[in-house]
């Protein structure tokens, strides 16, 4: 950058032939330094004479350079606006010029990260210490920030990598600095909810073991999940009527007949469970769709952000958001084989099982290759005959509904076990439904199967 041809050339004809005019002497020996490669001097004088004549924008624009030369980008950018304030006349130099420092600044960086590892972490700093140069020189470049936050990352600083990611998608809506953003809040989201998973983990596992005790449960299950009770109250004689209370749980649970007839509680159990980290988890998930919404909303969405909106979705419990999202993408691509089973997938997990069905068995006709397309399509028949099965175990009555569910399962997960002999889940599922449809033999060798595959 130092002894500029076309700028010293341009010095030289402006002396030669506007010598005549009334320049201020400060302005000319400005002139004269920046040919002499005296920029200390130069800036002295140009100070001097935009303070005299503040219209003079080639003074402005002369006196950004040399602060450029000297590494004063603020002032740089500052003397520039001002003389891109004044005229475009020198728009065209000062967009270069910034550039050409930017550039090299950038690349700078770039190679000594390339240099960069866990072994030699100067050459990070080294880095970041070029990539500030770059964003002083030209604030408002994108690029520069994803870099940055490249380093941060790589250095082991996640906190700061994604305060410059962000900050790069919001300065020129780069994707490329999105994506990483986007996974640094699921992955702090992951963090905080496996942290509060772990420090409440007796406390969730005996909430979910309440829940899972209702009418026509087995007295061994009850007993399974809350252990022993406190006490044990027999029914009438010769009934086989007794009620288990838990005095931790203010519980008490009746039996007839070795099933769940009650659960009762005497006041609301409420766990004493610190929500800290879920609500934390939840926001980071929040702050991930917000800035998926925005690509979206910009028409910058793809294969990868469409998962990425998948997982924060469903991480933070709002499946029908995603269900919506995932409408909408198949209706604008029907053909699409895997936003057809990610939409089954979705409309399962909310209960909508028939509508699953129509999914996966789309996504099917598409590929008859796709397995796992197939095996959904039976799992969904499966799990609607476990619904259907519970729901009536829950209100006392019989039902063979279930039963139908599980024979429009068979062909779909006999085929999958062609497939894939060797998968431990599509011969335990098979050994299941086998059972419930009353082939016992059939069953017995699915589980066989299952347990030699476990056993490898």
């Amino acid at each position: 950058m130092k002894s500029p041809i076309l700028l010293a050339a341009f010095l030289a004809a402006f002396l030669l032939f506007q010598g005549f005019q009334c320049a201020s002497s400060e302005f000319t020996g400005a002139k004269l330094h920046i040919q002499q490669n005296n920029y200390p001097e130069a800036k002295r004088l140009l100070e001097i004479e935009v303070q005299k004549n503040p219209q003079n924008e080639e003074a402005w624009y002369l006196l950004g350079w040399v602060s450029g030369e000297a590494g004063d980008y603020e002032s740089m950018n500052a003397s520039y606006g001002k003389a891109l304030e004044l005229s475009p006349r020198f728009a065209k130099d000062i967009r270069a010029n910034r550039y050409n420092r930017w550039a090299q600044a950038l690349n700078r960086g770039l190679q000594y990260l390339e240099r960069a590892s866990p072994e030699s972490t100067s050459f990070y700093e080294s880095a970041l210490e070029e990539f500030d140069k770059a964003v002083r020189i030209w604030p408002d470049t994108s690029l520069t920030y994803r870099y940055i936050g490249y380093a941060y990352y790589n250095s082991g600083r996640p906190d700061k990598a994604l305060e410059a990611f962000t900050t790069g998608w919001e300065k020129g809506k780069d994707i490329e600095s999105l994506k990483p953003a986007v996974r640094l809040h699921i992955e702090r989201g992951d963090q905080l909810k496996t942290r509060f998973e772990s420090d409440n983990a007796d406390k969730l596992k005996a909430a979910e073991n309440l829940a899972a005790i209702r009418k026509n449960t087995r007295k061994s299950d009850v007993i399974d999940r809350l252990g022993a009770p406190d006490r044990i109250k027999r029914g009438p004689r010769n009934s086989k009527k007794e009620e288990l209370e838990y005095r931790r749980f203010n519980l008490t649970v009746s039996i007839d007949n070795d099933r769940v007839t009650a659960k009762n509680f005497s006041k609301p159990y409420v766990p004493d469970i610190d929500s800290t980290n879920q609500r934390l988890a939840l926001q980071e998930y929040d702050q991930a769709i917000r800035l998926l919404t925005e690509a979206k909303d910009a028409g910058m969405s793809d294969a990868e952000t469409l998962n990425m909106f998948l997982r924060a979705y469903i991480q933070s419990n709002r499946i029908g958001e995603a269900v919506s999202e995932y409408e909408r993408v198949v209706a604008g691509d029907p053909t699409n084989k895997d936003n057809l089973y990610v939409l089954g997938v979705l409309y399962r997990s909310s209960g909508n099982y028939q509508k699953a069905i129509d999914s996966f068995s789309s996504a099917y006709k598409i590929d008859p290759e796709f397995t796992d397309a197939l095996f959904d399509l039976g799992a969904t028949y499966y799990n609607w005959g476990v619904d259907l099965m519970r729901a009536a175990e829950e209100k006392g009555e019989t039902t063979q509904l279930h039963k139908e569910k599980f024979r429009e399962a068979l062909p779909y997960i006999e085929e999958v076990s062609k497939r894939r002999p060797d998968d431990v889940q599509v011969w335990e599922t098979l050994g299941t439904i086998y059972a419930q449809l009353g082939r016992q033999d059939d069953a017995l060798k699915a589980f066989d199967r299952a347990d030699g595959l476990k056993a490898k």
